[in-house]
């Protein structure tokens, strides 16, 4: 999943994406990805946020529905979690696989030109 979505911003169309995902940028490359993550999230949240003002929409009204409230607050609140936390592993892998191949195209480039023996 993390390739697909490196795939998806190297193919970005303006090819500022691309830009900052390069290793010899490497802080741009990882704000990059932040804001990628705070955006997913945030939509995320918008998204399953009005999922939860539906469900409420389905109790009955008034003090009888406090005890459906509740239970579907309580529901939505660990669902949302559960969602967030898969939305933080996702980046945490792509900032990895990021750093992993940077740190190998930088370590490469230390190496050359090779050095002349003496």
């Amino acid at each position: 999943m993390a390739a697909c979505l490196l795939g998806t911003v190297w193919a970005a169309p303006s090819g500022r994406a691309q830009a900052e995902l390069d290793c010899a940028r490497p802080a741009q490359g990882r704000e990059l990805i932040a804001r990628l993550r705070l955006a997913e999230i945030e939509g995320a949240e918008d998204i399953h946020r009005a999922a939860m003002w539906d469900a409420f929409g389905r109790c009955p009204e008034a003090q009888a529905g406090g005890p459906c409230r509740a239970a579907t607050r309580e529901r939505f609140e660990a669902e949302w979690e559960r969602k967030r936390a898969q939305i933080e592993a996702k980046y945490r892998t792509v900032l990895s696989d990021f750093e992993r191949r940077c740190r190998g195209i930088l370590s490469r480039g230390r190496s050359w030109p090779p050095r002349a023996a003496s």
